[in-house]
């Protein structure tokens, strides 16, 4: 299920870190409508969420430490792969319609969502934009840290593997199903992203992927690399 949130704003500048404020957000709407759920989703660090969000400002300008907006909206594209939480995920955005959410040196109020048709994939073979950063990332669990790859890495496409191969852990389909996917940069850039306390090297951009169509849909739908559920690694399908 795909989900476009509109929000109105208070003002028109907003803290660089809005990725925080947003799940914020997703995570107080579910935890006043479904406890349950929300207990499952977050009340355990690695629960591997099925879900991604981007979101799209209107004439930003980007600043150090904030952005600033040509007009007091925001958009929030949300989606999720798993039926029964986008449901539940779609009527708790609906009960914070109309309410006042604060926000860093702000607030918003969620105006109107909409549901968003999602494509079918018919071919093995599809062309992506990613509206949200990829992230590529090698955790060295002894050590207890982090490397992040950008698509022109050597390491980017085998990591990305390990990334994907752990966010199908929570699906149906076979781990094995990851020696189908490739990906090839068309036309892409490197940034790096501020997470946090983290600046992290990321890729945007128009990319080729092949591999199984489940698993095409798969990432299609919950989003695609480490990271994706903090507004990271969502793809439209071009």
């Amino acid at each position: 299920m795909r989900l476009k949130l509109y929000f109105d704003l208070e003002n028109e500048r907003i803290s660089i870190q809005y990725r925080k404020f947003l799940l914020s957000f997703i995570k107080f709407s579910l935890s006043n409508y479904d406890k349950e759920e929300f207990d499952k989703l977050y009340n355990n660090e690695n629960v591997i969420k099925p879900y991604t969000f981007a979101v799209f400002f209107y004439g930003p300008k980007f600043l150090e430490e904030e952005i600033i907006l040509k007009d007091k909206k925001l958009e929030l594209n949300m989606s999720i792969e798993d039926y029964n939480i986008a449901v539940k995920l779609y009527n708790s955005f609906n009960h914070q319609k109309q309410k006042e959410f604060l926000i860093p040196n702000n607030k918003m109020i969620l105006r109107n969502i909409s549901l968003i048709q999602e494509k079918e994939i018919k071919e093995d073979t599809i062309e992506v934009k990613f509206v949200s950063p990829l992230i590529v990332r090698d955790r060295n669990q002894l050590k207890r840290t982090d490397m992040y790859y950008s698509f022109g890495n050597e390491k980017f496409k085998s990591t990305l593997k390990i990334n994907i191969r752990e966010q199908l852990k929570i699906s149906n389909l076979p781990e094995d199903i990851i020696n189908t996917f490739d990906i090839s940069p068309i036309n892409a850039k490197k940034l790096i992203v501020k997470f946090y306390e983290k600046k992290i090297e990321a890729s945007v951009g128009t990319f080729e992927l092949k591999g199984d169509k489940k698993l095409l849909d798969y990432l299609y739908k919950s989003g695609m690399g480490s990271k994706h559920s903090s507004g990271f690694g969502m793809f439209n399908i071009i």
